[in-house]
């Protein structure tokens, strides 16, 4: 009966403790970024946007990003893995 309880304690603090790590780590989940440069290419359905210090994979479930390849922008949007979702575009 022991044992029974001892694992679900331990199970319980684990699940507790891991849902709290993003935070005590200081990290920010779903942060709004905004990006600049220049969209060079689209490879299926992702864009690159090229901008002074790196390339950004970029998508769009609201904005049609054709109408702005070879054009330099501002995108602002959430990352999801390493992709940048685009919920708003200046030129």
């Amino acid at each position: 009966m022991k044992k029974i309880i001892v694992v679900m304690v331990v199970l319980f603090s684990g699940l507790f403790l891991s849902g709290c790590a993003p935070q005590l780590r200081g990290e920010t989940v779903n942060a709004t970024v905004t990006k600049s440069g220049t969209l060079t290419m689209k490879v299926e359905n992702e864009y690159l946007l090229k901008t002074d210090s790196e390339i950004v994979n970029i998508t769009s479930n609201k904005i049609n990003l054709d109408n702005y390849l070879k054009s330099k922008i501002s995108v602002t949007g959430q990352f999801s893995g390493s992709t940048l979702y685009v919920d708003s575009i200046t030129n």
